[in-house]
């Protein structure tokens, strides 16, 4: 008879004959039919009923053996925040300071913006971002980070990109080294890397500070000197890091910063025997 694959009742039947035969194979030989009892087929099911013990007790062995872990080296997946930029992302590297400390007179006084500052706000000082921008800051050395909003200009010191209020250092770990090398980047307000408004620059030029003097003559002089060689000069009043009133000398009004930094090279190449140190900001 034709075996149909699709009668359940043909499968039926194949597993009893199977059954049966595996009754035939383990069942002692006293006990299978005659006609197997003195042939060949008798002893070779009689060992295979052995056999199968044999087989069955190393299965077993093998299925509750503790399976083997692989000690070797782990790849480590990389974190989901990583610094990823896409891009035209505002990204800079260098020494943050901090301030606003007990003393150094910068609490309540007017920042560039012309709000008061407050040391215990996320605010951050820096010469070229837009007043508003919220920027990430992360501590390279231990992987702190921080988001501050930009309210004022500074550092005004070679080397440094950024100057952080006091409850950011606390948190980026700065109070007490007072220096650190961070990275920072621009965000929105989710924290996501973002890009610079292209129109800021129409608001608030670019311009080239040169020095921050006390002196009215120096002032003076080098204002003179400045605006014959490159232009309009403006002064703009601030404090030092001191505690000193000083002016803020400065030059040109810029659209764009690849020009102000033309012509901050210029300025540094005319005043390289006087150690000038050119800082592009904006007029704000």
């Amino acid at each position: 008879m034709d075996f149909n694959v699709l009668s359940t009742q043909n499968w039926s039947r194949m597993f009893n004959v199977w059954i049966e035969d595996i009754h035939v194979v383990c069942l002692p030989a006293a006990i299978a039919p005659s006609v197997l009892q003195h042939c060949f087929l008798r002893k070779v099911r009689s060992f295979a009923r052995y056999t199968s013990l044999f087989v069955m007790f190393f299965f077993a062995l093998h299925c509750t053996h503790p399976r083997t872990l692989n000690t070797g080296p782990v790849p480590v997946r990389p974190e989901a925040d990583r610094w990823d930029n896409p891009p035209d992302v505002f990204t800079e590297a260098g020494k943050a300071s901090w301030y606003g400390g007990r003393g150094d007179g910068f609490a309540g006084r007017r920042t560039a913006n012309g709000e008061r500052y407050d040391p215990a706000g996320l605010t951050c000082a820096h010469r070229t971002l837009p007043f508003g921008t919220l920027v990430e800051v992360e501590n390279m050395e231990t992987g702190v980070r921080t988001t501050v909003r930009v309210n004022d200009r500074g550092p005004f010191v070679k080397g440094r990109v950024l100057d952080v209020s006091r409850k950011a250092a606390g948190t980026l770990g700065l109070l007490d080294a007072g220096v650190a090398q961070v990275r920072l980047r621009t965000v929105d307000a989710q924290g996501r890397p973002t890009r610079l408004d292209p129109g800021a620059a129409v608001e608030d030029p670019y311009t080239v500070q040169v020095a921050a003097l006390s002196d009215p003559a120096n002032i003076d002089r080098l204002s003179r000197e400045l605006g014959a060689q490159f232009g309009p000069v403006t002064l703009q009043d601030a404090t030092s890091d001191r505690g000193r009133d000083v002016k803020r000398v400065r030059v040109g009004s810029y659209q764009s910063l690849e020009a102000a930094q033309r012509a901050a090279e210029q300025i540094a190449k005319f005043f390289k025997d006087r150690s000038v140190e050119p800082f592009i900001t904006r007029i704000r």
